[in-house]
């Protein structure tokens, strides 16, 4: 069967696109709002908090620290749902913090053009010792965490980096304002570079083209301090962000960061042309790389990989399909697209049983879930278990069942 057949197939599955994880308007059953007495602060702070789709707490999640929350966490969260309901970033637990004085909590000098700035070490004794651990205690968090902020919260979390940084491992600052009290960031940067900490961290730094007064060359002018000081083992990016302005770069930006976090960008061809090199090795050795370097930054994307692994087939790698299919079920175990996918390339390695197990699977997941809008979408997966089922019943050229 051509390679085009096979994908077309295993899509038509469903006919219509269908979550894979669980269904993204469901997210207000996953979002609770809470309330911190912040001893920190002398103030009650209100936080927010989702979960991934698909959230089991016998796991572990990164999560993902978002200021001013009533503005950017929808956003945010919406943005982290879409992308891990369709295996394309891992789960991601979303938190966000309220405002309550923004000048005071994320600046961390004084300005005198702005009241109440100079407060943000307060607050960042907030983060570290209140909301990081409440999220800890109560959620199934991994160690990996992501503080992002635009405009001044874009300066408190390059403030973060520069004064805790050890605190989070990514740091996301959009639209920062580098140039607020007397260019202070500038200041930390260079004690930084001086004795750099945390030095395997990622940073992630844009502004908008247009971008109102001194931001853009500021944050030029702070991208140009990392080029000349950085240590090589820090990964950092700035982006100027073409036709947007201080708030349209938000929505751009956050997608750039998360997608230089997630580095998934031609993983299929790596694979394909390591499966074709060095059959199933290459692709083990290609997974163990990309988790050893990576980390909890590696996912592997079922989709991508998945027609990968029918090219594999096609070019009589069978094997390396094989093998690359396991990996993704690891990666992605109640996914019922992966559960076809390796029922196809079962199927055509002539592996009947596993076959039939893979279409079982796929339709338990669907049931479970109610990834099935019309039995039309059930009906195509048994249909697939049936061809290979009726072909197990039947006798080989040897005459043996």
């Amino acid at each position: 069967m051509r390679l085009q057949t096979l994908v077309i197939s295993v899509m038509l599955l469903w006919a219509t696109p269908v979550p894979v994880l669980a269904d993204t308007f469901n997210s207000a059953e996953r979002t609770v709002t809470l309330t911190i007495t912040s001893k920190a602060l002398g103030e009650q702070r209100t936080i927010i908090v989702r979960t991934p789709p698909g959230y089991d707490s016998a796991r572990s999640y990164p999560v993902v620290y978002v200021s001013d929350g009533e503005w950017n966490f929808e956003l945010v969260a919406s943005y982290l749902d879409y992308m891990a309901d369709n295996g394309v970033y891992p789960g991601l637990i979303v938190t966000g913090v309220t405002n309550v004085n923004r000048n005071r909590d994320y600046v961390p000098g004084v300005d005198a053009d702005f009241d109440d700035t100079g407060g943000a070490d307060r607050f960042l004794a907030f983060v570290r010792e209140e909301w990081v651990p409440f999220i800890a205690d109560h959620y199934a968090s991994a160690l990996d965490r992501v503080l992002l902020g635009h405009s001044f919260g874009g300066v408190f979390t390059l403030h973060t980096f520069f004064t805790q940084s050890d605190l989070f491992n990514a740091y996301i600052a959009l639209g920062s304002s580098a140039w607020i009290a007397d260019r202070l960031l500038f200041k930390e940067a260079e004690a930084w570079f001086r004795e750099p900490r945390n030095t395997d961290a990622f940073v992630y730094m844009a502004v908008g083209e247009g971008d109102g007064g001194p931001t853009t060359p500021s944050g030029r002018d702070l991208a140009a301090l990392f080029e000349a000081e950085a240590p090589d083992s820090l990964e950092w990016t700035f982006d100027v962000t073409p036709r947007t302005d201080h708030f349209k770069n938000t929505v751009s930006g956050l997608h750039d960061a998360f997608m230089a976090l997630f580095p998934a960008w031609g993983f299929a061809e790596q694979l394909s042309v390591l499966a074709t090199a060095e059959g199933e090795a290459g692709v083990n050795r290609w997974f163990a790389e990309k988790e050893s370097v990576l980390g909890y930054r590696f996912i592997p994307a079922w989709f991508d990989l998945g027609v990968a692994a029918m090219k594999m087939i096609r070019t009589g790698h069978a094997q390396a399909a094989l093998v690359t299919m396991q990996h993704l079920r690891r990666y992605h175990p109640d996914n019922p697209y992966v559960a076809a996918y390796s029922a196809y390339v079962f199927e055509q390695n002539k592996q009947l049983s596993e076959a039939a197990d893979e279409y079982r699977r796929a339709i338990m997941i669907a049931r479970r879930d109610g990834l099935h809008p019309n039995e039309i979408h059930l009906g195509r997966l048994q249909s697939g278990l049936e061809r290979v089922t009726i072909t197990l019943g039947k006798p080989d050229q040897s005459g043996s069942e």
